[in-house]
């Protein structure tokens, strides 16, 4: 398959299994790539929250996890055209989360707008600076 963006992996870029999230998240929010994740946890972890917020990550949670890999490419291919619009019209940094019926959901966003109420407040606080407490 020939998608119309270049594909990066975590394997492919040498990044370790055991590498915290806010490490890589940092690297790739620098570089400006999107980050595609089955691993819809990052709004609930204060380190990687604020990578994600300070290195202006456009982060997409894909549904699928458990599913065989074709599935996934099926939904990857259907979410595709709703992620790239979203990339193009929103600034940076936001969470989205693609359901199972192919909709794509707001998680976090920092441009001022009401996030869904399961959301807000799910990460621990992060202290000023963004250091860690």
């Amino acid at each position: 398959m020939r998608p119309p963006f270049a594909v990066e992996s975590h394997y492919k870029q040498g990044f370790a299994d055991e590498m915290p999230d806010d490490e890589w998240l940092t690297i790739v929010g620098k570089k400006g790539w999107i980050v595609l994740s089955h691993d819809a946890k990052f709004h609930r972890e204060a380190p990687a929250l604020e990578a994600i917020r300070q290195h202006k990550v456009a982060c997409f949670y894909l549904w699928g996890a458990q599913v065989p890999v074709w599935n996934k490419v099926g939904h990857l291919t259907a979410v595709y055209p709703k992620i790239r619009n979203v990339t193009n019209r929103e600034k940076r940094p936001y969470i989205y989360r693609a359901t199972e019926n192919n909709r794509l959901l707001l998680v976090r966003h920092w441009d001022g707008r009401k996030e869904p109420k399961k959301y807000v407040n799910a990460a621990p606080k992060v202290p000023e600076g963004g250091a860690r407490a």
